[in-house]
Order: C-alpha cells, then sequence, then structure tokens
C-alpha cells in the first residue's frame, strides 16, 4: 500500500469527543486530555484501487488498564463522524519488557452469540531488535529517534545513542532535524560513565563526525534568542534583550512544535525550558492570535 496524500485531522476528532463529553471541551483526566495523538486521512493505492483510509495514532508511555477498550472508543467515534474505514494503530514506548502483554482485541458478545470484534495494530517498540528498526530510518528519519528504545544489550547504550544521532544527520539542518535530536536526548538519558563513553565515540571514529554537528532545540532556541536579544539589547540594554530574545524564540519553537504535533505539550516545556502553562496557552490560542510576548 502506497499513499501521496495526507491530511491531518486532530482537530475534528477533539470536536467529536468535545460533542461527547457534552460540555463543549474535551474530557481530561488529570493533565491528560482525552484525545487520540493522531487522526490522518490518506488516500492510498490498495491492490490497485484508489480508496481514503483515516489513521488512528496513538502513541503510550506506558501500559494502561483497559486501553483496549479506549481504542474501541475511539473507532466508534471516529467511524461515525468519518463513515471512512478507519486503520487504528498504538505505539508503546515504554522500556519495560511486559510479562503480560496489553490486549489487541475488544470482543462484545451474549452468551455464546458473537456481536462484535475489535482489533487494532499494536507496536511495543522493545520488541524489536535495534537492528530491525535501524534498517528503516532511511524511508522514516523518526525511526532513529526511537531507536534507543528497542530491544539491546544495555552496554550498547552509548553505542545506540550514537547511531541514532547519526540516523538524523541527514536531515537538512533546522528546526525538524533538532526536534528529532532533542527526541532522541529524552529517549535515551547516559549516566556519566556512558556519556563519556558517547562523546569518546563521536570525537574518535569518523563514521559519528556529523553527530557532533547536530543541535538540539533547546540549542538552537538559545542562539536565535542571543542573535534577537542583542538586537534589542540596543535600545533596551544587553542584558535584558538578550533574556527577551531567547525567551521569543523559544516561544517561536514551542508554537512550531505544537503545530507540528510531533510532541507532548510536556515534551515541549521540557525541551524548550518554558512554562508548562505557557506552553499550554500558546496550545489553546487560535493560530492568528499566537502572538510573542
Amino acid at each position: 500500500m502506497r499513499f501521496d496524500t495526507a491530511i491531518f485531522l486532530d482537530k475534528e476528532l477533539i470536536a467529536l469527543l468535545s460533542e461527547a463529553s457534552g460540555d463543549g471541551e474535551a474530557e481530561t483526566d488529570g493533565d491528560h486530555y482525552e484525545i487520540t495523538d493522531a487522526l490522518v486521512l490518506i488516500q492510498a493505492d490498495v491492490n490497485g484501487k484508489s480508496e481514503w483510509i483515516l489513521i488512528h495514532w496513538e502513541q503510550q508511555s506506558e501500559k494502561e488498564k483497559d486501553f483496549e477498550e479506549r481504542m474501541f472508543h475511539y473507532f466508534c467515534g471516529i467511524y461515525f463522524r468519518h463513515r471512512k474505514l478507519v486503520f487504528p494503530i498504538a505505539m508503546f514506548t515504554d522500556p519495560a519488557k511486559w510479562r503480560k502483554p496489553v490486549r489487541d482485541k475488544f470482543s462484545l458478545s451474549l452468551g455464546q452469540y458473537p456481536i462484535n470484534e475489535f482489533t487494532y495494530r499494536l507496536i511495543k517498540l522493545r520488541d524489536y531488535r535495534a537492528e530491525e528498526l535501524e534498517k528503516k530510518i532511511g524511508e522514516n528519519p523518526l525511526a532513529a529517534a526511537y531507536l534507543p528504545l528497542t530491544d539491546y544489550p544495555k552496554k550498547e547504550r552509548p553505542m545506540i545513542k550514537a547511531r541514532a544521532m547519526k540516523g538524523i544527520s541527514g536531515i537538512p539542518e533546522g528546526k525538524r532535524r533538532a526536534t528529532l535530536y532533542s527526541l532522541i536526548q529524552e529517549c535515551i538519558v547516559l549516566n556519566s560513565e556512558e556519556e563519556r563513553q558517547f562523546q569518546k565515540l563521536i570525537l574518535t571514529n569518523p563514521i559519528y563526525k556529523e553527530v557532533r554537528m547536530l543541535q538540539s532545540v533547546r540549542e538552537v532556541g538559545i542562539e536565535e534568542g542571543i542573535e534577537i536579544g542583542i538586537e534589542k539589547g540596543i535600545e533596551k540594554g544587553v542584558g535584558k534583550g538578550i533574556e527577551k530574545g531567547r525567551f521569543q524564540a523559544l516561544e517561536e519553537t514551542a508554537m512550531k512544535m505544537l503545530s507540528s504535533g510531533v510532541l507532548t505539550e510536556e515534551q515541549i516545556a521540557q525541551f524548550t525550558g518554558l512554562e508548562i502553562s505557557r506552553i499550554r496557552k500558546l496550545a489553546k490560542a487560535p493560530a492568528s492570535e499566537r502572538q510573542i510576548h
């Protein structure tokens, strides 16, 4: 199956779930909004025939009780709204080796009479060997960012981080590459000894020379902020100007990341250093009103 057209419909799904709650707002559980991570409408070529398919993508950082039922609820809501074929996918990024796997089916029956059987595609990254995912980097650089969450010997952690970084080095310099860099940093946090090994590896092995050139979202934001701040510092004082410019650049970075839908609000706050309350305020504001203050 191949596709050339992709339309993100996340806002439509948020509206659907808001209607279901009856109060005009999506239901929440603490800080977690009960909405899907991504809903994408694609026009795909399936066995020589063009089809419109909805891809429901859910990313989970830990196991959740009755998760298969929640996926079924999403499926019902999506199909009810769009009346199109829905292909649900859930990817678990937690590092644990599951003793009891998460169910990928939800069934309803009346005695011996089957009423419904729902299934979804479950992806557990820790079930993949690092080599398997690394082969997919060429076609999808996001595989590099998830490489540290696969299965490999603990002693290879510095090497895996270097390989993940190398996997995104071919992406042109900019926010997209910086976002993937920061995602890798979050997925694999090295201790002091591992960090020493990692630095030695990328400094001495020519295979990883590109890794030394990569920058994180925060580093890019700080550098841009300093440049803006220096200009404003001419009028308002260098110290205040640099700080204000840095803050503006980080907000611009956060807004672009929110628009991309790649990371959660918490991840964006961690990467940019902005308060989570500010990230949420930016997320709620209409695009036309997202001004830098």
